[in-house]
């Protein structure tokens, strides 16, 4: 697996596929869920933590300035 670390706003950091570090170093991945709206999943157990309707939802009840966005590349054998 290949990490790269990036800063920019954390406003602009939730949005579907992106991969983000929070301020304890657990990795999400932000999901569109069809029935749900939309989700964190947390990439240590695979369990969805957040859920809302909206991305601006999603980014509010979980958002912080310390978050940052992870250039993540998973290759699966």
């Amino acid at each position: 697996m290949k990490i790269n670390l990036n800063k920019p706003d954390y406003e602009e950091m939730y949005k579907v596929g992106n991969v983000i570090k929070d301020f304890d170093d657990i990795l999400y991945l932000v999901v569109k869920d069809v029935n749900r709206g939309y989700a964190l999943i947390d990439l240590t157990d695979n369990e969805v933590s957040l859920i809302s309707e909206t991305l601006e939802g999603l980014r509010e009840r979980a958002g912080d300035k310390d978050d940052v966005l992870v250039h993540a590349e998973i290759n699966v054998l």
